[in-house]
Parts: structure tokens; C-alpha cells; sequence
């Protein structure tokens, strides 16, 4: 038999992606306490990280 010429396509599955279980409030507060910049707290509440011309600013 002859080979074939064009490669097997593979089906690649999108890969599983987890839940994350949400942060009691003990959590929450440990980690803004943590925090050391506006941009961390952002990251700690979900807000998108603030920047500027002169880099990051604080608003929070």
C-alpha cells in the first residue's frame, strides 16, 4: 500500500479549565492586608490593574 501524503489530523480537546472556589472573608482580608499597591489590591477584588504614564497610580 502507498504511505499517505498529508498528515493525520490530531483533535486536540480545549483543556479543562478550573473552578475556583470563592475566598471567605478571612481570606479576603489576609490577603489585602498583604497587599502592597494599588495593583495587588486590584488583583485581590478583580479589578483590572491601574497604570499610568509614570507607572502604576493609587486610587483605592
Amino acid at each position: 500500500m502507498a504511505k499517505e501524503t498529508s498528515p493525520r489530523k490530531i483533535e486536540i480537546s480545549p483543556p479543562l479549565r478550573q473552578v475556583k472556589r470563592p475566598a471567605t472573608t478571612d481570606e479576603l482580608v489576609e490577603r489585602l492586608l498583604n497587599a502592597r499597591n494599588s495593583n495587588e489590591i486590584a488583583a485581590v477584588i478583580g479589578l483590572p490593574p491601574i497604570t499610568g504614564l509614570s507607572g502604576p497610580k493609587i486610587a483605592y
